[in-house]
């Protein structure tokens, strides 16, 4: 049988009549005490707008650079509400299977003319399974050094690192995962960590930290890369 909601309340009131009369200001008190309570979150967009590219140093012995697209990203929380931009890669590549290969061009007299070799290199997405945008709740998947700052967005047995900063030569050894997202803000990354350091200070509590990922409409399979280590051509699945 369930039990007879009386519509009863309990709460101090500023009213000097009432036996829960406490003292003028008193309600506003309690309104800033719940207020307190309150847990606020910053919010991460990555989004499926492709906006710029970056030129990665990656020293892998037949390419030294590599650029490859990155996309709009916003940065918000739900008690300032300002709004701060940053571009983020969303690609990660596999450099161990790294292919080359010779296209174009035509043979004369048993030369080889003007062909041009390209390297062919496969890349790892990380995207929403089912809907048009996924959410990640990070706040306890944090790591906080002086240098870099990186959250793990956690998936079933799958993950993914977002990271931004200057990341220590082992970095990558130590995690496990082949799926990142490297934020851009051309300061090594101290604008993003400055960022969100301003934010958890401005709201005085441990903020809830969520990532919304929204879904790319194609999915890459490969990249194509000239010997610059520049785009020519992006193969879907």
């Amino acid at each position: 049988m369930p039990i007879p909601q009386l519509g009863l309340s309990l709460s101090i009131t500023d009213n000097a009549g009432s036996s829960m009369y406490t003292g003028n200001g008193e309600r506003e008190k309690m309104a800033e005490f719940d207020s307190a309570l309150r847990q606020h979150t910053i919010s991460i967009t990555i989004s499926d707008e492709k906006i710029n590219e970056v030129e990665l140093e990656v020293q892998k012995g037949i390419l030294n650079k590599v650029k490859i697209p990155t996309y709009k990203m916003m940065v918000t929380d739900d008690k300032t509400e300002e709004k701060t931009y940053y571009e983020v890669t969303r690609d990660s590549l596999l450099f161990n299977k790294l292919k080359n290969e010779e296209i174009g061009g035509f043979s004369f007299l048993g030369l080889n003319i003007l062909k041009k070799k390209m390297y062919n290199i496969p890349v790892l997405t990380f995207e929403p399974l089912t809907s048009k945008i996924e959410k990640f709740e990070v706040s306890k998947y944090r790591t906080k050094k002086q240098d870099y700052l990186s959250y793990s967005l956690l998936r079933n047995k799958e993950s993914a690192t977002l990271v931004a900063g200057k990341l220590p030569p082992n970095f990558f050894n130590t995690i496990e995962t082949n799926h990142f997202f490297y934020i851009v803000d051309h300061n090594e990354g101290q604008k993003f960590m400055g960022d969100i350091s301003y934010r958890e200070k401005f709201v005085q509590i441990t903020p809830k930290v969520e990532i919304n990922l929204i879904k790319r409409s194609d999915h890459i399979k490969e990249y194509q890369l000239d010997k610059r280590g520049r785009i020519n051509k992006i193969i879907y699945l």
